[in-house]
């Protein structure tokens, strides 16, 4: 069976096709950031804490691995559906509203105690977060869809990354000044409609593969030969260790810029602000090494470069030979610049393992492997709000004491120290005949 070649995409599609990525972000940037600030600010910040700091961990950990352990069901069915709309437009179509009643009912502390308050917040983020990966799970699986050649997935991924970046851009300066003014319900309002509606506007620009798809595997034996790929193993084992990372950096800055910096809450945006332009100006340059390099020589690289960097978050402050606010921005410039390649570079990646599951099964299977791929995000985040409130209260996170937080930047690089020794064990190569090359596969 013949298949026709690959439609090159204009950028007009492309754009259409990238604005969940910007909607997603804007709300995913927003509630990492500030859901903990919220419910358990610093004790001397003169603000009401809705619950204890490390029961916010522990209900963020419980919530994370809901996330996490769906997200493959979520993947699989994606895979397997067959209707007149196609395996993935009805998820997005129909979760998309609960995405926004989840964003706004999260800033709502109901309850008069402590152990109310602590069920509904849990309630609530399930409700959200399940919303949440029924649109982004089978968005992302059709990034490969979009763009077989790997060459060019690179450059989706680059401009999803783009307009992603655009939308934690957007919520890192929009939603600090409307926490600090209108609140943190009707800030929940804002980015919650803003997301539904680039969700949607997604909808026109989707283009789902014309490829055979295989047979569907029943949902065991779906995930049974997801985690016998013992390739996409190293991917994700290595994805969770970066993304505990991640996810300790995101909470962690509303504290950084405040206890460290001493700066307001409404500054959180502007640093964050930096953070993201940089993401997206040095995007390019990982496009042009991509050319040069494969895409593990740039993900190694990637790795090993924002291990040092965000280790350099310990010494903000130690020194008065640079002005406090210069050393601020070198560093969230330098984490900017090697976040960004990374988190392009592991998408793109992506296809590549799917692409060799094909190759074993003679199915097309992106969903599943998105959303396993995604199950280690979520672990890794859990792992993340769980070990970030234990370090805050051992080690103190106020303005007298702000130990806690200068210390969670070496534990940061650490995890990703972990993550790139992980990931050495990859072997697939950038195309289909590489990949067979170097697992000794025979020729298609």
């Amino acid at each position: 069976m013949t298949t026709s070649p690959p439609r090159k995409l204009g950028f007009g599609r492309i754009a259409m096709y990238s604005m969940a990525s910007a909607g997603l972000n804007i709300l995913a940037i927003t509630i990492d950031t500030w859901l903990v600030y919220f419910y358990a600010p610093p004790p001397d910040s003169g603000r009401p804490q809705y619950l204890p700091i490390a029961l916010i961990g522990v209900l963020l950990t419980v919530a994370s691995i809901w996330d996490a352990a769906i997200d493959p069901f979520i993947g699989h069915y994606s895979d397997t559906l067959r209707s007149r709309w196609g395996r993935r437009k009805p998820f997005l179509a129909l979760a998309a509203p609960f995405v926004l009643v989840g964003a706004v009912l999260l800033w709502i502390p109901v309850g008069r105690t402590v152990l109310i308050t602590a069920i509904f917040f849990l309630v609530i983020n399930l409700l959200y977060r399940t919303a949440y990966s029924l649109v982004g799970i089978p968005y992302d699986a059709t990034l490969p869809e979009m763009a077989p050649d790997s060459k060019e997935r690179v450059g989706l991924s680059y401009w999803k990354s783009v307009f992603g970046i655009v939308g934690v851009l957007i919520g890192s300066l929009v939603a600090a000044p409307l926490f600090q003014s209108i609140g943190a319900v009707y800030m929940g309002v804002v980015v919650g409609v803003v997301g539904v509606v680039t969700i949607y506007m997604t909808l026109l620009g989707l283009r789902e593969t014309d490829r055979p798809l295989g047979e569907p595997m029943g949902v065991i034996e779906g995930l049974k030969a997801t985690f016998r790929n013992k390739q996409f193993l190293v991917v994700f084992v290595s994805t969770l260790f970066v993304h505990v990372c991640y996810q300790m950096l995101l909470i962690n800055f509303p504290y950084f810029v405040t206890l460290v910096l001493g700066k307001s809450e409404g500054d959180v945006g502007i640093f964050q602000g930096v953070l993201i332009l940089v993401m997206a100006v040095t995007g390019p340059v990982w496009m042009w090494l991509n050319k040069h390099r494969n895409q593990r020589w740039l993900l190694n690289f990637s790795m090993i470069s924002l291990a040092l960097v965000v280790a350099l978050g310990f010494l903000v402050g130690s020194t008065t030979r640079i002005p406090l606010d210069l050393q601020a921005y070198l560093l969230v410039i330098l984490i900017g610049a090697t976040l960004g390649g990374y988190l392009i570079i592991i998408y793109a990646l992506m296809g590549n393992v799917a692409d060799y599951d094909e190759m074993l099964t003679g199915r097309r299977r992106e969903a599943i492997y998105y959303g396993t791929f995604s199950f280690a995000i979520g672990l890794g985040g859990s792992l993340g709000s769980l070990v970030l409130p234990m370090l805050y209260k051992a080690f103190g996170y106020t303005h007298a004491n702000p130990l806690g937080v200068r210390l969670a930047f070496l534990v940061m690089a650490l995890f990703v120290v972990i993550g790139f020794f992980i990931f050495q064990r990859y072997r697939l190569g950038d195309t289909p005949e590489e990949t067979r090359r170097n697992m000794n596969l025979p020729e298609a």
